[in-house]
């Protein structure tokens, strides 16, 4: 009995060590992209946070840690980030350009987005476009 025992511990070590193994081999994470966020403001408390997403008409506000972070674009292409940029200049918003990393299915909408980005100059199309982007990442975020 202490045989079969000693046997089956031993499958189970040899089992348990060779999946470690092939996962860190293989690296299996969950593959993220990188895209740029302008940031309008990062507060403390959430009202002020608030009072800046509304004053910025369709930005959104993403809970970091113990800060609310207010994020009035987000884009991953040179050209959808030049034409947010001035998009954010023209309604008069400074904002700080970081990145932040996404998963793919993020990533995907904002790539559709971007399509319809690319294709227009008109500001009040693309303000829509921004806003409806903003509110589908903060739905995946959720």
């Amino acid at each position: 009995m202490k045989k079969k025992l000693l046997i089956i511990l031993f499958a189970l070590f040899l089992g348990g060590t060779m999946a470690l193994v092939t996962l860190h081999k293989f690296n299996f994470k969950a593959k993220t992209y990188r895209v740029a966020i302008y940031q309008l403001g990062i507060f403390k408390n959430y009202d002020n946070a608030l009072k800046k997403a509304q004053d910025a008409k369709g930005a959104i506000i993403i809970s970091n840690n113990e800060n609310y972070q207010v994020i009035g674009a987000i884009a991953s292409s040179k050209e959808s980030q030049d034409k947010l940029a001035n998009l954010l200049k023209n309604e008069q918003l400074d904002y700080y350009l970081k990145e932040i990393d996404l998963n793919e299915e993020s990533k995907e909408t904002i790539d559709e987005y971007e399509l319809l980005i690319n294709k227009t100059n008109d500001l009040e199309v693309l303000k829509k476009l921004n806003e409806e982007l903003l509110k589908s990442i903060l739905e995946r975020m959720k």
